[in-house]
């Protein structure tokens, strides 16, 4: 009876998310956002917590355990997955090496990796006791420059500067948040604020909700949270965890006792399919966090050199809105083996890129919908 009740209970809290979503409906998107067309539609984010959850994320999400062999290219969705350089179980370990080549696949397939703790802090808890000076020293600047390290075994390549930040916990208060945006990310995630949907080119701090089975039992209950996402002409950002079919047995990852409240903290790839089902029926776009936020992720460092070199980027970032100047974009004999971002440059239409062997992401091709001559 106790679990009824508390599933009940679950299913109140659940609608009453949905209706505090409502808030003022504006169909116009702004005119700068509107002027960009890669984002000029609203859309949904999918954002994924806790690197040491990898292993679910790849193998549901783009891993041949899936239904599809991968979940999200078969339907041609970006997700935000937020690491940590450790395991919260098994000894707080930090990720193998087999780990880091998976997160960095999970990139070099277009998802971006982002910063969610060093070791997964409390940055309230943590300011309180040891400082903010030391919260961003031990939990922010030390995964940027572990993550800096690292890269993929057999590939060699390494993650991209993290754009956006998710509160462990979604624990944050004002100070910490200022701290740190603008000047380690464009954006950070926490939990439900307001009406929980955000504005195209977004900085500063992001509302989500969570899509996890523990939080939202009845995943339908979120559909006209889409709706108003799609007439706002904003953004809504989806928080969820592990993605685990429902047979699977959270014990048989070995993680002990201490994991179960984590445990609870899933979503079934079924009930992303459905998300992603309901979202294209009424014409919504999947963006990464640090797409919502204006930033273009370019994954062949070579390929993001080039168009550096061609606008004179010295940033750590580069802008979205920027590329629209490109028309014209000579690539040939450069070595570059992705094209991931290459959709971002929405007004090219003079594209060379012979003489680059095994050229990933060919298909991004079909998203450059002005070009009129291209050499390959």
């Amino acid at each position: 009876m106790k679990k009824i009740i508390e599933r009940i209970q679950t299913i109140r809290n659940s609608k009453k998310i949905i209706r505090d979503m409502r808030g003022e409906i504006n169909n116009e998107i702004s005119l700068e956002a509107e002027s960009i067309p890669f984002l000029n539609k609203p859309g949904i984010i999918f954002t994924f917590d806790d690197g040491f959850r990898i292993r679910h994320w790849y193998d549901y999400g783009i891993g041949k355990k899936s239904n599809y062999n991968d979940l999200f290219g078969y339907f041609d969705v970006k997700a935000t997955f937020n690491i940590n350089a450790y395991h919260l179980f098994e000894n707080q370990r930090e990720l193998t090496q087999s780990e880091i080549d998976m997160l960095l696949e999970l990139q070099a397939n277009g998802h971006e990796i982002a910063h969610h703790g060093y070791k997964h802090r409390n940055s309230v808890e943590y300011t309180r006791t040891y400082g903010l000076n030391s919260w961003i020293e031990d939990d922010i600047s030390l995964l940027i420059e572990w993550m800096a390290k690292q890269k993929h075994s057999i590939s060699g390549d390494q993650f991209k500067c993290p754009v956006s930040f998710a509160f462990p916990g979604s624990k944050y208060n004002e100070e910490t948040c200022e701290a740190i945006v603008t000047r380690f990310f464009k954006i950070a995630r926490g939990y439900l604020k307001q009406d929980n949907l955000i504005s195209m080119q977004h900085t500063g701090f992001s509302p989500s909700v969570c899509i996890d089975e523990n939080v939202f039992p009845n995943i339908k209950l979120l559909k006209p949270a889409l709706f108003y996402a799609k007439e706002t002409g904003r953004n809504l950002v989806l928080m969820g965890h592990s993605i685990l079919p429902k047979n699977i047995n959270w014990d048989n990852y070995g993680w002990g006792e201490g994991s179960k409240e984590a445990g609870k903290y899933r979503i079934s790839p079924e009930n992303i399919e459905y998300i992603i089902n309901e979202a294209k029926k009424i014409g919504l776009e999947f963006y990464t966090m640090a797409e919502a936020a204006g930033i273009a992720t370019f994954i062949d460092h070579r390929l993001e050199g080039a168009i550096r070199e061609q606008l004179n980027i010295k940033e750590k970032w580069i802008y979205i809105k920027d590329l629209l100047k490109i028309k014209e974009l000579n690539l040939e004999g450069k070595g570059i083996s992705n094209l991931a971002g290459i959709e971002y440059l929405t007004n090219l239409e003079k594209l060379n890129i012979i003489n680059n062997k095994n050229l990933n992401n060919m298909k991004l091709l079909n998203k450059l919908k002005r070009i009129k001559k291209l050499e390959m």
